[in-house]
C-alpha cells in the first residue's frame, strides 16, 4: 500500500495554514480534497469558511487540489439545489473543471436512509452539465456493499470508499480508499490510479476494470536503525553520515522536524534512518495476538515503536494509535 499516492481531505475542522499543508507535503501527501459546501444555500453549514484559504494554501504548498460536497439531500429537487450550491463555490474558488475532481459525499443516514443512487446521479449530472469533467462519489463501504449506492448504476466510475482498520477497501473497482481519519490530524486516502495526483488524463479517465492486487503480507523496503544526534550535528551532516537524503530524514522523523528542515535539533535526540549496510538483515514476522497493543509489541520484539510503525505502513498507516487486529502481521528485522 505504501506505493500508492497519499491524499488527504479537509473541512472546517482542519487547519488552513500554509505551514499545515507544507507539513503534509513533507509527510508524503500529494493531493488535497477540500470540502467546499454542505447542504444547500441557507443550510447552517452550507459553506466551509476555511475553504478559500485551504484551496489557496494547499496549492501554494505544491499539492493538487480537488473538492467535495457533503450532502443532506433527499430526493431529486433537494439534490439539484445542493448541486447548485456546490457548483457556485467550485467556480468561485477557481477550481479547474477540466482537471480538478468534484466528489459527492453521500453518507448521511438521517437525511437519506433509502437507496441513494438516483440522488447521486442527479448531483453528478448537474455538475457534468456545469462543465466539471472529473466526478466521483464518496461513501462508507457498507453503503456500496448493501446496495444503498449501486455502483454499477452510478454515472461515474470513480468511487472513493471509507473503510478503516482493514487490509483493503472492500469494494470492487474502488478508485480511492480512505483508510484512516487521523493522518497527522486529517483523513487520508490511497489514490490507487494516481489520477488525483497526475492530471495528465483528466477529463478522459476510465479506471482499470480490476483493482490492483493487495499483498497477502505487508512489505517494506525500508530497514530503519536509530541514529543518536551528536553535539555539533546538523541535518546535512547527519545526511552525509547516514547516506539518507535530508528530505527522507525529515519525512521519517516528523516528531523531531515537524516537516521543517530548519528545525532545531539537540544532542541525544534519536532519529530513524535507513540502514544502508543492512543487506544481511533478515525479515521476521510477528503475528498480532488478542490483547496486543502497539507498545506491548514494541516490548516483545525489542524495537522502538516508531521503528515498528515505519516498517509496517499497511498496519499502522503512520499512526501509533491505529486500530490493530489479531492475525495481522508485523515485520521486524534482525
Amino acid at each position: 500500500m505504501a506505493d500508492f499516492p497519499l491524499v488527504i481531505d479537509v473541512a472546517k475542522f482542519q487547519d488552513s495554514s500554509l505551514d499545515f499543508f507544507q507539513q503534509m507535503k513533507s509527510a508524503g501527501v500529494k493531493a488535497v480534497i477540500v470540502q467546499l459546501t454542505a447542504g444547500s444555500k441557507g443550510h447552517p453549514y452550507s459553506q466551509n469558511p476555511k475553504a478559500g484559504a485551504q484551496v489557496a494554501n494547499a496549492r501554494a504548498a505544491g499539492l493538487r487540489v480537488h473538492a467535495y460536497h457533503y450532502s443532506y439531500a433527499y430526493g431529486h429537487d433537494d439534490m439539484l439545489t445542493e448541486a447548485d450550491n456546490f457548483i457556485t463555490q467550485y467556480h468561485a474558488l477557481g477550481l479547474n473543471p477540466d482537471t480538478d475532481f468534484a466528489f459527492l459525499d453521500e453518507e448521511d443516514n438521517s437525511n437519506n436512509p433509502n437507496p441513494a443512487t438516483d440522488d447521486c446521479n442527479t448531483w453528478l449530472d448537474a455538475c457534468a452539465n456545469a462543465g466539471i469533467k472529473n466526478l466521483g462519489v464518496y461513501s462508507m463501504q457498507s453503503w456500496f456493499i448493501s446496495g444503498q449506492i449501486n455502483q454499477n448504476s452510478l454515472h461515474t466510475n470513480c468511487l472513493w470508499v471509507a473503510n478503516y482498520g482493514v487490509s483493503s477497501p472492500g469494494v470492487d473497482n474502488c478508485s480511492v480508499w480512505q483508510f484512516t481519519d487521523n493522518y497527522y490530524g486529517a483523513d487520508c486516502s490511497y489514490d490507487f490510479f494516481s489520477k488525483l495526483v497526475d492530471g495528465s488524463n483528466a477529463g478522459t479517465w476510465q479506471p482499470p476494470k480490476e483493482q490492483p492486487q493487495q499483498p497477502s503480507q505487508p512489505t517494506s523496503q525500508w530497514k530503519p536503525i536509530t541514529y543518536v544526534i551528536q553535539s555539533g550535528d546538523t541535518l546535512s551532516a547527519i545526511s552525509a553520515k547516514t547516506k539518507d537524503s535530508m528530505d527522507t530524514i525529515v519525512a521519517n522523523n516528523y516528531d523531531i522536524f515537524h516537516g521543517n528542515k530548519n528545525a532545531t535539533i539537540y544532542p541525544g535526540q534519536k532519529l530513524l534512518v535507513n540502514d544502508h549496510s543492512a543487506n544481511g538483515l533478515t525479515q521476521h514476522v510477528y503475528t498480532i495476538q488478542s490483547g496486543d497493543t502497539a507498545s506491548g509489541i514494541s516490548y516483545k520484539i525489542g524495537d522502538r515503536l516508531a521503528t515498528i510503525i515505519a516498517n509496517n505502513p499497511d498496519v499502522f498507516h503512520g499512526n501509533a494509535g491505529a486500530t490493530i487486529y489479531p492475525g495481522q502481521a508485523i515485520l521486524y528485522y534482525r
